[in-house]
């Protein structure tokens, strides 16, 4: 087929556009030209993306069977291809779910995890960028709901690996590269997120190119195959695959979001039943081993210093500053212990007989769970 590739520059559109080639289509990428990655021999045009009067004359007399909507402003896209392709899979984005955590759209107990029918972001009072997000699927589907072109949308998650765009990893890999021994780590760790390693992004992409009827009017949440780590297991493992050990200093969550940045939060977890279902995805590249693959991206590519990564993500990396917070929270966490005298003593809920008919004592069970608390992924407290 056909196929026009819009954006497609960035971490997963290489990948996208070599798996297009590989199959045999015939490619062609509209962007701005302002990166060019290494990319297989296609056609190129370049065109500002933004806005339909630059659209407009670099389309006019083309035909496409399909476009791959890889940029933000898929409403515009859209309405500049009506008339000149048959199908249309666009990129959208899966953290608006969570625009608003308390949203009572999803019940009494707040927001959960997420499938493709669950409440998203529609509130620009609230969540000004996802209102639009939750306008621009509309009015691209509404192209489907009139026979224009079959539409498919799948909701992308924070991307992680080679490349990445979104730096989330980063604060917490600059901190293991520079020998920082003990992190902060907000709540514990115990943050989960649905991600999707670059290449797993990209073969969900290819998937939809290759069910098209399975595909057809439908939106598919994308994300690695569950179960997800925990915050401090993905750290610990990207440490692992350089070779280096970290221990973790259990901190507030607030105080957390306040050091790395907006990555830190509430959880935000993916139901992608759908489209392992229906158009059979399963991650190309297990997760230990993207963690890995990310961990020596990042030591092998680190962004400059205060830079354009470093400033997106907000982090000061202010160590000195850090220290204070890990000498008082231990402290504090020493202090706590003086002030909790009561040691509590569970016991085994069943009974163990020693003979017939004996009845349940705490001495007799006690024994059984009498093991010190430790904390995972040596997460200090004191």
């Amino acid at each position: 087929m056909d196929v026009l590739v819009i954006g497609g520059t960035g971490q997963t559109g290489p990948l996208v556009i070599q798996g297009l080639v590989d199959r045999g289509h015939a490619v062609t990428i509209l962007h701005s030209g302002r990166h060019e990655p290494p990319l297989p021999p296609i056609e190129h045009i370049h065109a500002d993306v933004h806005f339909a009067e630059t659209l407009a004359p670099v389309l006019e007399g083309r035909r496409f069977d399909a476009a791959i909507c890889m940029y933000g402003r898929a409403q515009i896209i859209a309405d500049a291809l009506n008339g000149k392709i048959g199908r249309l899979i666009s990129i959208s984005g899966a953290r608006y779910y969570y625009g608003r955590p308390d949203d009572p759209r999803w019940g009494p107990i707040g927001a959960w995890v997420a499938d493709e029918q669950s409440p998203f972001s529609d509130d620009a009072e609230l969540d000004r960028l996802g209102s639009r997000v939750f306008a621009t699927e509309q009015a691209v589907m509404a192209h489907h709901a009139a026979g224009d072109f079959d539409v498919t949308i799948l909701r992308f998650p924070g991307i992680y690996g080679p490349g990445s765009i979104l730096p989330a990893d980063w604060g917490f890999m600059r901190r293991i590269l520079d020998g920082r021994t003990s992190l902060l780590m907000p709540d514990g760790g115990l943050m989960l997120r649905s991600r999707a390693y670059r290449d797993n992004a990209a073969h969900a992409v290819l998937l939809a190119m290759d069910h098209p009827d399975a595909a057809r009017g439908e939106v598919f949440n994308v994300a690695d195959d569950p179960p997800e780590l925990s915050l401090a297991q993905t750290i610990l493992a990207m440490a692992r695959a350089l070779g280096r050990e970290i221990d973790f200093v259990d901190c507030p969550g607030w105080l957390g979001h306040r050091i790395y940045g907006g990555q830190i939060g509430f959880h935000r977890l993916l139901d992608t039943t759908k489209i392992r279902q229906r158009l059979g995805y399963r991650d190309k590249v297990p997760l230990l081993d993207a963690l890995a693959e990310s961990a020596r991206w990042w030591r092998d590519n680190p962004p400059e210093r205060g830079g354009e990564v470093e400033q997106k993500l907000g982090d000061a990396f202010d160590y000195a500053m850090e220290d204070r917070l890990i000498a008082h929270l231990l402290g504090s966490a020493a202090s706590l212990d003086e002030l909790a005298v009561h040691v509590t003593e569970s016991a085994h809920p069943f009974r163990h007989p020693k003979r017939e008919g004996e009845v349940w004592t705490r001495d007799s069970s006690a024994k059984l769970m009498n093991t010190p608390f430790r904390y995972p992924y040596a997460l200090r407290r004191a």
